[in-house]
């Protein structure tokens, strides 16, 4: 039964990915793109290459079958400082309920700081203020359909703000994830759609959402006592764009140290990227500290920290 299951949820899957893939390049037509941003420090530390990697809360955005790894309770908290006083920060929780499944809640926003209004007559400013604030709330359900096969799905609330309230559109759109373990290989597949909803509309005029597809694969290289090697790659698939290619290394030393290197393929902006965690069980909590550094070609570099917990 489970077999089946298992059969006919990969069968949906690759036909939505099909759709996805030939949906066509909407370039210049697709907005929140907040929800494209990476989420998650070690992931963003090995070039992005994120849907195999998915493990805890913060696999919520983008791949929610990685909550299922979550043994009771998981916390995630994700801060992200962007150039111009620009924050990206993301907050989720999720609990695992032992034969139902694992369910999840989070919150992502990407926000700046208060600027001046600014006329042809009061070009130093009206004395007004307003913000640009884009924020996603989420809710997921994954679960464990056999031993190594498990599937995520995520209903996102999307709210987009570019003049205060006054100007501002919503949506809801769905997000799709499946993690699928091949112990003889040492590998972990991953496969996601993310983004399938309705446009936004700002008065006017409508944008499509930034749907994309990934699929991506985690293997070891190794594994000894006290050092192993882990590598990772993704293919990605954006309605605004070409194909685009994620690779990503990260050596553990003593089940506590890791340290990650990765590259980003056919991207506009950013290129390599590289970052470190610290394993909190010697200090006797179960979680991890992650930071990741992302280079852009043409901008200052990005700096992301992610704290997991479990309870």
């Amino acid at each position: 039964m489970k077999t089946r299951h298992r059969n006919t949820t990969i069968v949906l899957m690759l036909c939505i990915c099909a759709a996805t893939m030939y949906a066509g390049n909407r370039s210049g037509t697709v907005t929140a793109q907040f929800l494209k941003l990476p989420i998650n420090a070690r992931a963003s530390g090995m070039g992005n290459a994120l849907v195999a990697l998915a493990d805890g809360a913060s696999s919520i955005p983008f791949n929610p079958a990685g909550t299922l790894n979550i043994t009771n309770f998981g916390f995630s908290a994700v801060y992200n400082q962007w150039w111009a006083d620009i924050s990206h920060t993301f907050a989720g929780a999720a609990v695992n309920l032992d034969d139902i499944g694992t369910i999840g809640v989070g919150v992502m926003m990407l926000a700046t700081d208060d600027m001046l209004v600014r006329t042809a007559a009061f070009p130093e400013g009206t004395g007004e203020k307003f913000r640009v604030v884009d924020m996603a709330y989420m809710v997921s359900y994954a679960r464990q359909i056999s031993q190594d096969f498990g599937i995520g799905l995520s209903a996102k609330y999307i709210k987009s703000n570019i003049y205060n309230d006054e100007i501002s559109a919503k949506s809801i759109a769905f997000d799709i994830g499946t993690l699928y373990n091949v112990p003889i290989l040492r590998t972990r597949l991953g496969i996601s759609v993310n983004n399938l909803g309705r446009d936004l509309t700002y008065l006017n005029e409508t944008y499509s959402l930034p749907t994309v597809l990934r699929f991506g694969a985690r293997t070891s290289i190794f594994e000894e006592e006290n050092s192993k090697l882990f590598a990772a790659f993704q293919i990605g698939r954006p309605n605004d764009s070409d194909e685009q290619y994620n690779l990503g290394v990260e050596y553990v030393a003593f089940s506590t140290l890791s340290i990650r290197g990765g590259y980003r393929f056919n991207y506009d902006a950013e290129d390599w990227s590289a970052g470190a965690g610290i394993d909190l069980i010697s200090i006797g909590l179960n979680g991890q500290i992650d930071y990741a550094y992302t280079n852009y070609k043409t901008l200052p570099g990005t700096h992301m920290f992610t704290i997991e917990m479990g309870f």
